[in-house]
């Protein structure tokens, strides 16, 4: 199976209305290109979500303007040059074969077939359990018997709400009723997944080598189908930088080859949109340092003329990138935590892991996001945010790590089973909600500098000390309860009285928060909430693989560990910034300055160097650290231990 190492995916999705479609279009001018850029995988569209074919198709329908083999020519020049090509097509999406077929389209739940706007793409969709599904596989056979493939990528794989009278006969053979929004889900999200696994179970049957991926189904949901893993993450449309975190620290868990995908466009379908450099710079130095390849999303234009100004922008980052090739082509993240989650599906949306993300990624804490589907063995400590529901699976694996030695911070109602009840050695156990709100907190260990009750920003428990732990901080209760009685708007309400009600309870091994401190930091970002989380690893007794001193806060640290055991620590000196309503970018690189580097290893290192020019870099041990003074960086450095 192809390893990607530089990849470019192109849109090619062109109304049957468009004149000249291929008109300008030179295979061997746009796969030099690739070439200059250092690019070995590309994905191009064998059809797109209009329902138009690029290739000589007897199944499905070639675009009207188009009067030569396109995807054939492009796939044939790839292969000559030794580039990879995946076929694209879109799963969910088929404009032009659901006009000629309405009977493949989705009927959704209120009786409609086409939703607002009207203008867009997804105002229509397909059925996957009508005669589309049998079509679509066909097009995938045909385009693998055809043509030198390494892959396909299915996009637009959405579980749409259907009760077309294919479906509901299918429902009411599996006792589901059509008339239950829930059973009606239910089946979608089967429906999809059985599509997505006859196309992976046809396609691996032809080539077991074959970049199968997906697009729309969650990761964990595909992980029996998918060959690799790939998310596409516009900053400006896909739920900003920190759905890009949130996804670089899970996906990489699930033991695929994994890829990022941004584009060089502000938007989708954005022919005039060219992103900055710094800003993909950014996001695919990140992507490196979390154990993804980078690729770059473009359009080309329906002529298929070739835009000098794009590929000028994709030398430009990749040429950057390139130069660490060497240490980026065999390593992995290296990190000691991880962040727990019970659902993979909802780990994009949720904000408790946003605001975990946030804190720990501020914290310069070295983390993976981890579901049941992947070990936790390797982590010395466990985060689980806000509202982690155990499973008994998580139960016992909780057991498990704390028998070993490891900690775990909890917050919320996190912990509890179906039946409410924490697990054993938990400094607290559940009384219920608590009965008054606003909630603040007040830490009561000595050498906190703020003594004032603080807010956290977000719903507390009412928890209650378990033998021999300690309480480090209280809630504080307000006068009177946010609320209306019908008269008066109970508004402003400070704190007003100290409980004895645990704010954050601790023993050896644990600290739990009553509060919801993940999602309040999520929305409020209170320093004074991050400061206490320091305070409670420090209290159970974390040591962090990465410390800093004389460091700007907006440095991100990641660290990695090579084939041959050496170390790399990258270094990010990027601040992302709200430049529109829609648009987050890093309009430059920033200048770290001076700072020094304590990085945890048990081996001393023979030498510690910047790469790529090999300068050399004096360290000392300190205890369980080696302290290394780093120079300035600018937007990107990497620090390379070498044993």
């Amino acid at each position: 199976m192809h390893k990607i190492k530089y990849a470019l995916f192109y849109d090619f999705h062109t109304t049957p209305l468009h004149p000249g479609v291929g008109k300008n279009f030179d295979a061997e001018t746009l796969t030099d290109r690739f070439l200059e850029c250092g690019v070995d995988y590309v994905t191009f569209h064998a059809r797109c979500n209009m329902g138009n074919a690029y290739y000589n198709t007897a199944i499905g329908q070639r675009h009207p303007s188009l009067n030569f083999d396109l995807f054939g020519d492009l796939a044939e020049a790839c292969d000559k040059k030794g580039i990879k090509i995946g076929a694209y097509f879109n799963a969910g999406l088929s404009r032009a074969e659901a006009v000629e077929h309405r009977d493949w389209t989705t009927i959704y739940p209120d009786g409609s077939s086409y939703h607002e706007p009207f203008a867009g793409p997804f105002s229509q969709t397909m059925c996957y359990n009508t005669a589309y599904g049998d079509h679509l596989l066909a097009m995938a056979e045909e385009v693998a018997e055809k043509y030198p493939v390494s892959g396909f990528f299915f996009d637009c794989m959405s579980a749409w709400s259907c009760v077309c009278p294919t479906c509901v006969k299918k429902m009411q053979e599996e006792n589901l009723d059509f008339r239950k929004i829930e059973d009606v889900r239910k089946f979608a999200f089967k429906s999809r997944n059985a599509l997505a696994k006859r196309l992976a179970d046809t396609l691996k049957a032809k080539n077991p080598d074959y970049l199968i991926y997906f697009n729309d189904v969650a990761f964990e949901d595909q992980q029996d189908m998918s060959t690799y893993l790939e998310f596409e993450c516009l900053p400006c449309k896909s739920g900003g930088y920190q759905y890009m975190h949130t996804q670089g620290h899970y996906m990489r868990t699930l033991g695929k080859q994994c890829v990022h995908m941004n584009g060089r466009f502000n938007q989708w379908s954005d022919f005039g949109g060219l992103r900055n450099a710094h800003t993909l710079k950014y996001e695919l130095f990140y992507a490196l340092a979390n154990g993804a390849r980078p690729n770059i999303g473009d359009h080309l234009n329906p002529s298929g003329a070739v835009n000098e100004d794009v590929f000028d922008l994709v030398k430009e980052v990749y040429t950057s990138l390139q130069r660490y090739d060497k240490w980026f082509d065999s390593a992995m993240p290296e990190v000691d935590s991880a962040i727990v989650w019970h659902n993979g599906a909802t780990v994009r949306q949720n904000a408790s892991v946003s605001g975990a993300i946030r804190m720990l990624t501020e914290l310069k804490m070295q983390f993976d996001i981890v579901t049941e589907k992947a070990s936790w063995d390797k982590y010395q400590l466990l985060v689980l945010p806000d509202e982690v529901q155990l499973s008994d699976v998580m139960r016992e694996r909780i057991k498990k790590h704390l028998a070993k030695g490891g900690r775990i911070i909890a917050s919320g109602n996190s912990g509890l089973d179906a039946v409410k009840g924490f697990p054993e050695n938990w400094p607290v156990s559940y009384k219920g909600e608590l009965d008054f709100a606003p909630a603040y907190f007040k830490v009561k260990d000595p050498g906190v500098t703020v003594k004032m009750p603080l807010s956290f920003y977000e719903q507390a428990f009412e928890l209650a000390p378990a033998a021999g732990s300690r309480v480090a901080a209280v809630l504080v209760r307000p006068a009177i309860n946010n609320g209306w009685d019908g008269i008066y708007p109970e508004y402003y309400n400070p704190p007003w009285e100290e409980t004895a009600l645990p704010f954050l309870a601790l023993n050896g091994q644990v600290a739990v928060f009553s509060g919801r401190i993940f999602k309040g930091y999520a929305i409020k970002a209170a320093v004074q909430v991050r400061d206490t989380v320091m305070h409670a690893l420090k209290e159970i007794g974390y040591t962090p693989m990465v410390k800093l001193e004389n460091a700007p806060s907006f440095l991100q640290i990641y660290t990695g560990r090579t084939d041959d055991q050496n170390m790399i620590v990258s270094i990010l000196s990027y601040l992302p910034e709200k430049r529109g309503i829609e648009m987050e970018s890093c309009e430059d690189a920033l200048c770290s300055g001076d700072f020094s580097l304590y990085l945890k290893t048990e081996k001393t290192p023979a030498k510690v160097f910047l790469a790529p020019d090999g300068e050399a870099l004096q360290f000392t041990r300190q205890g369980e650290y080696i302290k290394v003074q780093v120079p300035s960086v600018t937007g990107y450095g990497m620090l390379v231990l070498e044993f």
